[in-house]
Parts: C-alpha cells; sequence; structure tokens
C-alpha cells in the first residue's frame, strides 16, 4: 500500500514538472512576442475578475496560471491512474474532476488577482 501512495506522489510529481514547463516556456514564448491577448486564461481573468492591466505583471500571473494548469492536470491524471474502470467511465469521471478543479482553482485565483490588481 505504501508503495503504491509513494509511487502515485511521484507520478503526479513527475507529471506536475512537465505540464509546468511546457505552460512556463509557451507564456514566456508568448510575453516575448507581446501577444498577450492570444492568451485565453488570461483574457478571462481580466474579464470575469475586472483586473486592471496597467497594474498587472503579466509575468507573476502568468507563473500562478501555469500552476493552476499542471495542478489540474497532473491531480486529474493520478486520480484517474487509481481507478481500473472502463475507459468511458474513466473519461467521464475526468471530465467531471477537469471541471471542478478548473472552477474552483480559477475562482479562487481569480478572486486572489482581484485584491492584488482590481481595478477599485
Amino acid at each position: 500500500m505504501l508503495e503504491k501512495l509513494l509511487g502515485l506522489i511521484i507520478v503526479f510529481a513527475i507529471v506536475f514538472v512537465v505540464v509546468y514547463l511546457v505552460y512556463y516556456f509557451i507564456f514566456e514564448d508568448m510575453l516575448k512576442k507581446e501577444k498577450y491577448a492570444k492568451i485565453s486564461e488570461l483574457g478571462l481573468l481580466v474579464r470575469k475578475f475586472n483586473l486592471d492591466k496597467k497594474k498587472m505583471d503579466y509575468k507573476k500571473c502568468l507563473n500562478g496560471v501555469a500552476l493552476i494548469n499542471a495542478f489540474i492536470i497532473s491531480f486529474t491524471f493520478s486520480l484517474i491512474n487509481i481507478l481500473n474502470i472502463d475507459i468511458v467511465f474513466t473519461l467521464m469521471f475526468a471530465f467531471v474532476i477537469l471541471t471542478i478543479l478548473i472552477l474552483i482553482c480559477y475562482f479562487s485565483y481569480g478572486k486572489y488577482l482581484n485584491k492584488k490588481w482590481g481595478k477599485k
């Protein structure tokens, strides 16, 4: 049992680091090319949580987005990896978990950003 838990934590950590680095380098490249508007997560956060673009530190904001995306993907992957059920139920379960995590994580992060860079 302990070996299985340790294996799960290692898989989570590996997937987390890989996904984070992929998002980090994609966002870093887009920041260098000044393509802020093409980053859908950033646009969603600015519109939904009324953020002031002039106050924002895009690099810090996108680092948070990369961390959130890496957590969501690695947590869902690890959870699905535990289950040994039919592929159809696995996909449905993964969709539900992804949706819930996206809503919770982005809403929390948006509230945090609103306190930090929100328009008064």
